[in-house]
């Protein structure tokens, strides 16, 4: 089995990405990979149902798309400064966009949370799409990661 050559980190745009960001670092530098640092935005569509007009949502997709490109490029100098690290952001449904971008970079190694997130945009279920469709192995973070156990010593 070869080392990775690159790795899709998968972040979402809350607090809890210090223990993806750790896993990343940590596989990155043991297999001398660039990261992917990616992000998925809804599609436009998504906000449709809120009865705003077509240019009123164009506008706020576009200053989203803005905001979040300036967020992925900090994040990336803040966390992945010293090692190869491109940001991408993604537009649809969080498994295909994924899975795309799998194939088009050819990524070997995708490192996501476990995306259950209950803000605004539920994506319970994209986590186990992803896996389900992805040609390469999926590392899947907890959002509450605690490695803390003791064994049972009956075990």
């Amino acid at each position: 089995m070869s080392a990775f050559s690159t790795i899709a980190c998968c972040i979402d745009l809350t607090e809890k990405n210090d223990d993806i960001v750790s896993y990343t670092r940590e596989m990155a530098e043991l297999t001398g990979a660039g990261i992917l640092l990616v992000h998925v935005l809804p599609s436009a569509g998504t906000f449709a149902s809120y009865g705003a007009s077509k240019e009123l949502l164009q506008k706020i997709a576009a200053e989203s798309r803005r905001e979040t490109e300036k967020y992925l490029k900090d994040f990336a100098a803040k966390h992945f400064a010293d090692l190869p690290c491109e940001p991408v952001l993604l537009t649809g449904s969080i498994d295909k966009a994924l899975n795309e971008l799998v194939d088009k970079r050819c990524a070997d190694l995708v490192i996501t949370g476990s995306l259950n997130s209950h803000g605004l945009f539920s994506f319970s279920g994209s986590t186990s799409r992803l896996i389900g469709h992805s040609r390469v192995p999926v590392m899947v973070i907890p959002n509450e990661l605690n490695l803390e156990c003791v064994p049972d010593e009956n075990f």
